[in-house]
């Protein structure tokens, strides 16, 4: 069973979501709140398998509430469930960790599907989210700061949240030697994961958000 969390004042899109998780059979919903204090303030005693947070809440808005449940729930994936307003709050998102980002016009049939994949110990984003990064990504002008540019294509598609095998499947390369390529882009930018590399190259700039 997925036990999971919502984070929504919205109550109209929380009453969405628990009538969508209650029609399947390996979903339940162990906490629904609209604010981020009464999320802090809740002593749950299952296993959370995933958290599903907006990002205006009325007492905290953007990345801040990120750090605060990763800190509550340390071995919880966060999916962001948002309307998906600009580039630089995804990737923000993704530089502090998060393991997914939906946006809120996303069916409901398959918003089942891409919250298993995150319970799953996966990764997601919807199509708008990708297609808004990518576009970004391909209008800038990337100082690639020292990287190769397979290797600045690659740390791309890391900040997308791919997996190794579907970036090399992608770039048409083995698994192989993409994490070759993914360690070489650890070593420049002197860090230890691909959480650390994103926020890394946010703040050189070398993908640019601004």
């Amino acid at each position: 069973m997925i036990n999971l969390i919502i984070v929504e004042d919205n109550e109209f899109i929380t009453e969405r979501v628990q009538r969508m998780i209650g029609e399947v059979s390996d979903m339940q919903i162990v906490g629904a709140y609209n604010c981020l204090r009464c999320a802090l303030a809740q002593i749950i005693s299952e296993k959370i398998n995933l958290i599903v947070l907006d990002l205006k809440l009325p007492d905290v808005k953007g990345t801040a509430a990120i750090e605060s449940l990763s800190k509550k729930y340390p071995k919880s994936p966060i999916v962001v469930y948002s309307i998906c307003e600009n580039e630089l709050e995804i990737i923000e998102c993704i530089a502090a960790g998060v393991a997914g980002y939906v946006t809120k016009d996303t069916p409901l049939s398959r918003l089942v599907e891409e919250f298993r994949v995150v319970a799953a110990g996966g990764t997601t984003f919807t199509p708008k989210v990708i297609e808004k990064l990518l576009r970004k990504f391909s209008e800038e002008n990337i100082d690639i700061g020292g990287l190769s540019p397979r290797e600045a294509e690659i740390l791309d598609y890391m900040a997308l949240g791919m997996k190794y095998d579907d970036i090399a499947e992608e770039l048409e390369l083995s698994v192989h030697t993409v994490r070759r390529h993914i360690e070489r882009v650890f070593v420049k930018l002197n860090v230890h994961n691909r959480t650390q590399a994103v926020a890394r190259a946010v703040s050189r700039r070398i993908i640019r958000i601004d």
